[in-house]
């Protein structure tokens, strides 16, 4: 099943440029120089507004030059203490101008945003023989945005771009702001990148204490999704949900994580949390989650994930590795024997030489 036809959130965006998928616009982006022009404009946003089927009764040029204008000023911020300076790709432009769009709808046109959704579902889902496998959007469905990014084109930074975005826009004063992770080693990646960016932020390792922040700044808590429990039992490190009450601006790294049958007791949690607030998820493999089967996830999905650039996009933009697929059979191996076997055959996992992809 191609899982694409049913992201209509991020459709319903493309249909604001006159396109149907990522790949009209990065024919017309790819090949453009990065960065700005002399009168201090993307050239990106350059060929968007002179795009001949935008629909410029919604995408003004005026509105268009004015979102470019808060990018680039989300770009210094980031830039403010590194070297070397980031230069945002087309698609990374492309990401942060849609998530732009979504929030300045949300936090100044909320009923109208909420009608031209669902114009377009059921437009959508006509013209694509989708049925009534979506139904209407809610004001509950506007309270995330996912972005379904390859490995390896800069979640991260989008990341720290989307807290910016979201401080202008202000959609509420968030009780809490925290980035829920997989593992430790994520959450230490994942500090050393806020610091760079200017972002204030705890690492949270069995307390909930503000060292490290100015006095009355509100940093953001990284922790590992694992340590929250609904209800905490003796010591230890977890801590319950009850503590993050009030309206929580979430960020969740690896967002297909907890959707699985073994780890829905995470999303439950991650879920009360962000109850009353906002969600920003990130994840190469939403793909492995979404399917016709699992009719809840799915549509939740169809009407969070805001802009899709997947590794079949990563890869005909030539960033991802050649692979060869390799049909095997374990034969007289036992499992671990085999395991054993492909993963010294495999050059990939040393990262080096050409991805091979082993179907058994």
């Amino acid at each position: 099943m191609k899982i694409e036809k049913y992201l209509i959130l991020n459709k319903y965006l493309l249909s604001l440029f006159g396109v149907v998928e990522v790949r009209d616009l990065q024919k017309e982006l790819a090949e453009k120089p990065v960065g700005d022009d002399s009168d201090g404009r993307s050239y990106f946003v350059n060929v968007l507004r002179s795009l001949p089927d935008l629909q410029r009764g919604k995408l003004s040029e005026e509105i268009l030059l004015h979102y470019d204008g808060n990018i680039r000023g989300y770009v210094a911020r980031i830039n403010a203490r590194r070297e070397p300076k980031i230069i945002l790709k087309y698609f990374q432009y492309l990401a942060v101008l849609f998530a732009e769009i979504y929030l300045d709808e949300l936090k100044n046109r909320k009923k109208g945003l909420l009608s031209d959704l669902n114009i377009f579902l059921d437009s959508y889902c006509r013209e694509n023989d989708l049925g009534d496998r979506i139904r209407n959007f809610t004001e509950d469905d506007l309270k995330k945005l996912a972005f379904w990014m390859a490995t390896g084109s800069g979640k991260t930074l989008l990341l720290h771009i989307n807290y910016y975005q979201f401080l202008r826009y202000k959609l509420f004063s968030p009780d809490n702001i925290i980035m829920i992770t997989p593992n430790e080693g994520l959450s230490r990646q994942h500090a050393e990148e806020l610091q760079k960016s200017g972002i204030p932020y705890r690492l949270y390792g069995g307390n909930l204490s503000n060292v490290g922040l100015l006095p009355g700044e509100k940093g953001m808590l990284i922790l590992e999704m694992t340590k929250l429990v609904e209800e905490k039992k003796g010591g230890g490190v977890t801590l319950p949900v009850e503590v993050f009450e009030g309206q929580n601006l979430l960020f969740v790294d690896e967002g297909h994580k907890g959707k699985k049958s073994e780890e829905q007791k995470w999303a439950k949690l991650r879920n009360r949390i962000a109850e009353n607030g906002f969600v920003f998820e990130y994840s190469a493999t939403f793909g492995q989650i979404l399917n016709e089967s699992n009719q809840e996830t799915l549509e939740e999905y169809a009407k969070a994930i805001v802009f899709d650039y997947s590794y079949r996009y990563f890869y005909l933009d030539r960033y991802g590795k050649d692979f060869s697929v390799l049909n095997v059979k374990p034969g007289n191996l036992n499992q671990q024997q085999f395991q054993e076997t492909m993963f010294v055959a495999n050059p990939a996992v040393c990262g080096v030489g050409p991805r091979y992809v082993v179907d058994y």
